[in-house]
């Protein structure tokens, strides 16, 4: 069985290489088709050596360059816990195909489901836990970034700061290339906007799997010419129901913006007249004054004190949900 994926990531691994990337599909008229799990992630692929620890010697994976498209022949998966992308294969090469890192053609690829990077939003994953995860790869586009070299650290001094959905994350960095060009001019990179990231999740180490920054990758800016996509998306259950989806949202919105007007009256009207509770025919409004209350900080408890967070963690299981939000769709 052959496969073909866009390489996202060529770093170091145990003294070779972890290569990576999106599965896509060729099509007749040149383009490809991005293949997608069933909740419309993008699926990855990454090839493993047979030696022990999977990592593709250097001069092997020399010529595979980042946003080069890469074929595997005999293709086998050998998925590993968390490790499900992993794969081996009797044949990998590099096909002449120039894929440009647009931002429009990188939203395409990015991770839109998980909201915290590996189920924790700490550095790592204790291997006792790993089997609640069912997957290792993921890009993302964070808010903000950082990289910087922490000198008190003996090993993965070079790391990255960034923020995504709101947390705080500091993982080390394994990309060669964005190494190179840091510590020519570390001060150049100290406050990175519109970037994307290559997330890994690494082998276990001491118990734990750690948190790796793969690939750093800065968009290339999107031609002023008319060019055939050379990516296009398989047609998706979701197209029929998004419109419907979308009308019902904006309109909950209006709806929710005329409550929190007549509550900030109704909470004025109490004010004004001293009331606690007003009665009605249909309606019974309680007032309950500002006060201040004692409020566990469970997010910077677990960033400073992660392994004991994690140790008094209990396992909970919750029934299937989803989330739904409108994306930002102004245009630059």
């Amino acid at each position: 069985m052959e496969k073909h994926f866009i390489c996202l990531a060529n770093s170091y691994k145990h003294g070779g290489r972890c290569i990576a990337g999106i599965e896509v599909v060729p099509q007749s008229d040149g383009s490809m088709v991005i293949v997608r799990h069933n909740d419309g992630r993008p699926r990855w692929i990454r090839p493993l050596s047979m030696s022990f620890n999977g990592e593709i010697p250097n001069h092997l994976a020399e010529s595979f360059k980042l946003f080069s498209l890469v074929k595997l022949t005999d293709v086998e998966p050998c998925p590993d816990k968390a490790h499900s992308e992993d794969v081996h294969c009797s044949r990998m090469e590099f096909c002449p195909l120039e894929i440009s890192s647009t931002q429009d053609f990188l939203d395409q690829l990015v991770d839109t489901k998980h909201q915290a990077v590996f189920y924790f939003r700490g550095k790592s994953i204790p291997a006792t836990m790993i089997d609640r995860l069912d997957y290792s790869l993921m890009l993302i586009h964070p808010e903000n970034a950082c990289a910087y070299c922490d000198e008190e650290r003996e090993n993965s001094k070079y790391r990255m700061r960034f923020t995504y959905f709101g947390s705080n994350y500091d993982f080390p960095i394994t990309d060669p290339v964005f190494l190179e060009q840091f510590k020519k001019d570390p001060d150049r990179y100290t406050d990175l906007k519109g970037i994307y990231l290559v997330l890994s999740l690494g082998l276990a180490f001491e118990g734990f799997h750690y948190k790796l920054v793969a690939t750093v990758v800065f968009p290339t800016k999107q031609s002023s010419v008319s060019e055939k996509p050379a990516f296009s998306e398989e047609p998706h259950w979701f197209n029929d129901i998004e419109q419907e989806m979308i009308r019902l949202i904006d309109a909950k919105k209006k709806i929710e913006e005329r409550m929190e007007t007549l509550r900030g009256k109704i909470k004025e009207q109490m004010e004004l007249h001293g009331e606690e509770q007003v009665k009605a025919r249909y309606l019974t409004i309680s007032y309950t004054p500002a006060k201040t209350v004692m409020q566990f900080d469970s997010k910077t408890f677990r960033l400073e004190n992660e392994d004991l967070y994690s140790h008094y963690c209990i396992p909970k299981q919750r029934v299937a949900s989803i989330v739904v939000r409108k994306n930002n769709m102004e245009q630059t």
